[in-house]
């Protein structure tokens, strides 16, 4: 592809972004393109690094029933060590590893309330060069929406 993404290839991107299990044929009529041409276009979007096409599965699918962050203060130990042991442990979601204060994000699920308290009292807190945690546990979510963009990407005027 090589150029600035246009008009098609926008409101493909955000089709697909409203839901991302859109048919190529839907999103074909709706653009009064072919399905081909949504696919090629699909296609050249990621190959171009321009998009990409990810999975996020519901936590509640995996049987958690509670899902929960925990600010991580890391002392002592490499934030990147501390991380990497941290995201081993069963029922974490994510590691993000942060430049300020909080040094590490963690998202986790957990089945039930004892599952909760293996995770944070038990595994993530007796992590050698965990200094403190601040935990927060969600009681429902009510949306959830990830966008990325890859940066220096020129955006085609509408």
């Amino acid at each position: 592809m090589g150029k600035t993404p246009d008009k098609i290839d926008l409101q493909i991107i955000h089709t697909l972004r409203l839901d991302g299990r859109t048919p190529n044929k839907t999103i074909a009529k709706c653009l009064n393109v072919s399905e081909t041409t949504v696919a090629a276009r699909i296609r050249a979007l990621t190959d171009e690094n321009v998009m990409r096409v990810t999975l996020q599965r519901d936590v509640y699918s995996f049987g958690y029933q509670l899902q929960g962050f925990l600010d991580v203060y890391v002392a002592g130990r490499s934030v990147d060590a501390v991380a990497g042991e941290i995201s081993a442990i069963p029922g974490v979601l994510a590691v993000a590893i942060y430049l300020g204060s909080p040094d590490i994000l963690v998202s986790f699920g957990a089945r039930d309330r004892q599952d909760l308290s293996r995770i944070v009292d038990r595994d993530i807190a007796r992590v050698s060069g965990v200094q403190r945690l601040d935990s927060y546990v969600a009681l429902d979510i009510r949306k959830f929406e990830s966008a990325y963009m890859a940066l220096g990407v020129k955006r085609a005027a509408d």
